[in-house]
């Protein structure tokens, strides 16, 4: 069984939907699923929880491929606002849900091995070739960001996919000194910057477990993280794999519309039925 994580709230339902029926289908071993939520309707009353209905969607279509797979909903509000409420990196432009991965080592019912995902990514190869890889050394395993190798430092890693060993985290204390990091500085990337400054034994991966610019025929994840366009101007773009509009007219990319079928199928079952999601 494979150890995932997702993190984030009802908006990012879509990515989280879009990404498991893309890693189900090219894995055929159950998944073993944790997301990780909150609910800050009480700061944000757009900070709304992943809820069991998101779940139970999710669940059902991952156990098309494999009847093992499961979903289990994991409340860290409490740990959140007893941890992190006062940080410093609080009002950025991203929401506080980005500090639940360095919240998982709280949590004891996450398995030691586990493989943290953004919810923008699209997996196109077997994921079982990262998952296995031995963590017995290391903290984390990540590969390079694809922007901060050029501007911040060539070995500067991006968080959004991260397979982690939380037995060793928890007794270097790597992720509590992020925490405290985050805390007290603010920064532009602030938990991907605490987790490449606190986490002592890394390992870096291949670019083809999180190719962040562009798919080619080794790549196993691609990570629809913001791109830096250079011409005519320097600028960003930042298009999720939910947008499918915008993926097809502008990034010209079509090569997961089996992923698309399936999601807008799960979507239409839930109208159907008058799940709200």
């Amino acid at each position: 069984m494979i150890n995932l994580m997702f993190c984030g709230n009802d908006r990012v339902f879509d990515g989280m939907l879009i990404s498991l029926i893309s890693i189900s289908k090219h894995t055929k071993e159950a998944l073993n699923v944790y997301l990780m939520t909150m609910d800050l309707t009480d700061i944000n009353e757009t900070f709304k929880p992943i809820t069991k209905n998101h779940c139970q969607i999710i669940e059902n279509k991952i156990k098309e491929i494999n009847t093992q797979s499961k979903i289990t909903l994991v409340d860290a509000t409490n740990i959140y606002k007893e941890e992190m409420i006062n940080n410093k990196n609080r009002k950025t432009h991203y929401t506080p849900y980005i500090f639940l991965r360095i919240l998982s080592d709280k949590i004891e019912i996450l398995p030691d091995k586990i493989l943290y995902l953004d919810t923008d990514i699209v997996c196109y190869k077997d994921i079982n070739t990262l998952y296995e890889i031995d963590m017995s050394n290391y903290e984390i395993a990540a590969a390079r960001d694809f922007i901060g190798r050029k501007w911040i430092d060539y070995n500067y890693l991006n968080s959004g996919v991260l397979l982690m060993n939380l037995d060793n985290i928890r007794k270097k204390g790597s992720f509590e000194k992020c925490r405290k990091m985050c805390m007290n500085k603010r920064m532009v990337l602030p938990d991907q910057t605490a987790l490449n400054k606190c986490c002592e034994n890394k390992l870096i991966l291949e670019d083809k477990y999180n190719e962040q610019y562009k798919r080619n025929k080794e790549t196993v994840i691609r990570h629809f993280s913001m791109q830096l366009l250079y011409f005519p101007i320097i600028r960003p773009r930042n298009i999720k794999p939910w947008e499918i509009d915008k993926m097809h007219k502008v990034m010209k990319i079509n090569d997961y519309d089996d992923v698309y079928e399936e999601y807008i199928d799960a979507k239409k079952s839930c109208s159907n039925r008058g799940i709200v999601v």
